[in-house]
């Protein structure tokens, strides 16, 4: 009689045991797919956020044929490059929302 009760007890147990890891794997698999749809939902807005971007200055030659063969401030800054703060729209448009100097370290 004891041996019968220890098997149905292990057995209730086991059970227990297995629809735990079941409930586990259901949840886990279940935060996957949420974490998907959320990083579905979030990539267009972390998209959209500012970002400096540096522009590398360029040759001589490459500057005066920008500028129209002038030195004025579209050669200048041409030749020492600069950094722009731009911010893309959903059809993938730069947006420059501001504009300053290469930083000099």
């Amino acid at each position: 009689m004891t041996k019968t009760l220890l098997t149905g007890l292990l057995a209730v147990l086991s059970a227990n045991v297995m629809a735990e890891s079941v409930f586990h794997a259901a949840g886990k698999a279940l935060g996957q797919i949420s974490t998907g749809v959320a990083e579905g939902v979030t990539q267009p807005l972390r998209d959209a956020q500012p970002e400096w971007v540096t522009i590398a200055p360029k040759s001589k030659k490459a500057c005066i044929a920008e500028s129209g063969g002038e030195l004025n401030t579209l050669y200048m800054r041409c030749r020492n490059g600069r950094q722009e703060y731009v911010r893309h729209d959903a059809n993938g448009r730069k947006h420059v929302l501001s504009e300053r100097p290469i930083p000099q370290h």
